[in-house]
């Protein structure tokens, strides 16, 4: 089906721009993704972000009985796409809605919110690491870490129970998920981490763009190192899934495993998953359902 509604957007004029037939196909992808049924509910919103002085548009999903629930608080997961990406693309070519839809029903994941927002930033690919930049030139940690989450907490009644908001993320967006959880883990407890670097790289195309030259700055959003920095008691309630391919690069798959092998010495729980693949969606999307039990298991846990 996919497959042949895209067939007949080639057919498109070759006179349209590249990114005019590219805002054409993401319009597509979300009348698509909109348009299927569920249980739960899904809809694109818009956040105002103080930190980035303008609104976002967020995708939210409401898990089924939200409105007949009006003083029930629900769990959240954010997640944060890649560089380049769109927030569309966990739904589009993740199905993630479906999936945390189904984990729901079966009872692998409790009701919770999910949201996906948009993380464009002025940098490379358009990316933003999901970082404050050095000088105040794109502050989205800050539109996640404050304006996002209280945009839940007052609109879609997030929980007040920190311990049961999580963060996840692929590619960039994996990077930001680990960076947010071990800067921020009075917010976020649990951590998804789908192929994403874990320092900040001298070869990354925006990283002095970003984080400058300071060698304290980029060591505090390397999360191999800031997790170091945690609390002691704070660390052991941290929860991380790193999940890499064997096809991916050897940089990512071993700093994968040094991150891993630092988080168990420091107390958190953590799992490492590693698996046949790479850096696509054919193996982020069946990590992303593995992950789902997992994720409900943590939840519960801080729940007793």
């Amino acid at each position: 089906m996919k497959r042949l509604s895209l067939l007949a957007f080639a057919a498109l004029p070759l006179l349209i721009s590249a990114p005019a037939h590219a805002d054409i196909f993401r319009v597509f992808h979300e009348r698509q993704v909109l348009g299927q049924k569920l249980s739960g509910k899904l809809e694109k919103t818009q956040f105002s972000s103080p930190a980035l002085g303008e609104s976002r548009s967020v995708f939210i999903y409401t898990p089924p009985g939200f409105a007949q629930n009006p003083t029930r608080r629900y769990p959240v997961l954010v997640l944060l796409h890649g560089s380049p990406g769109e927030p569309i693309d966990w739904l589009y070519e993740g199905d993630v809605h479906r999936a945390i839809d189904k984990a729901i029903a079966a009872g692998t994941l409790p009701p919770c919110l999910v949201a996906v927002p948009d993380g464009h930033g002025p940098f490379y690919k358009g990316g933003s690491e999901w970082a404050d930049a050095l000088g105040g030139k794109c502050n989205m940690e800050t539109a996640i870490v404050r304006d996002l989450s209280q945009f839940l907490e007052t609109r879609y009644r997030a929980t007040a129970n920190l311990a049961l908001w999580a963060i996840g993320g692929l590619s960039e967006g994996g990077y930001g998920a680990a960076n947010l959880a071990v800067r921020h883990p009075e917010r976020f407890q649990s951590a998804l981490v789908f192929s994403g670097d874990l320092r900040v790289k001298d070869d990354w195309g925006d990283d002095t763009d970003i984080f400058g030259t300071d060698a304290a700055l980029r060591s505090a959003n390397s999360p191999v190192e800031q997790l170091r920095r945690v609390a002691p008691e704070t660390r052991k309630k941290l929860h991380f899934l790193v999940s890499v391919g064997n096809d991916d690069d050897a940089d990512l798959i071993g700093d994968a495993v040094g991150f891993v092998t630092v988080a168990r010495g420091a107390g958190a729980t953590v799992k490492l998953d590693r698996d046949t693949g790479g850096h696509k969606w054919s193996f982020w999307s069946k990590h992303f359902l593995a992950a789902l039990p997992l994720l409900g298991q943590w939840w519960r846990q801080s729940e007793a």
